[in-house]
């Protein structure tokens, strides 16, 4: 059984969270991350809009002339190669690429302190402080951390990470407490 609060809060915050990653675990932080950018969500509504548009102007003969019925193929082909590259070819890529490198498979541990994170992969340990996350995606019990300073690092956190309700709790107080958003 855990402390109560009061002696929590004043005790050094530390939070453990060991796993082996999966090939879908980088499937799923890529879609995670691409699901909540403006830049990836504009170009879906925007493509979305194209196929519709060629749909209805390859359904109803009516609707244009010659010209938009080519226009109309090129608009599906397209929507059709957007569909088959994030579902398929980027999954395919990363399947291969975790095949391909160790470092990828690797046993992670995020230690997460108040004066920050510490991520170790393997034998190699890399430093977080809390002022350069962004935000943290979660996608069902899945969090992905945004991090940009130097560089831009997304280090995640599945759900079998969580060893019980209470971890998840405290990562999010946690996360809270540091003021980095959930979303």
């Amino acid at each position: 059984m855990g402390l109560p609060i009061n002696e929590r809060e004043m005790m050094e915050k530390e939070l453990v969270f060991k796993y082996q990653p999966e090939k879908q675990d980088y499937i799923k932080a890529s879609r995670t991350l691409a699901m909540k950018t403006t830049s990836f969500l504009i170009v879906a509504i925007l493509i979305l809009v194209v196929v519709l548009a060629s749909a209805v102007v390859l359904i109803v003969p009516n609707i244009g002339n010659a010209s938009w019925r080519s226009a109309a193929f090129v608009g599906l082909a397209m929507g059709a190669f957007y569909i088959f590259n994030f579902w398929l070819i980027i999954p395919h890529q990363l399947s291969n690429a975790y095949k391909r490198n160790e470092n990828l498979q690797k046993e992670r541990v995020l230690t997460l302190r108040d004066a920050g994170v510490t991520m170790l992969v393997g034998e190699r340990s890399v430093e977080f402080t809390w002022e350069n996350f962004q935000r943290v995606i979660e996608r069902d019990g899945f969090y992905l951390m945004i991090y940009k300073a130097e560089e831009r690092v997304y280090p995640f956190i599945p759900a079998r990470a969580f060893e019980g309700k209470a971890a998840k709790e405290d990562f999010l107080a946690l996360l809270e407490e540091k003021d980095i958003p959930v979303k």
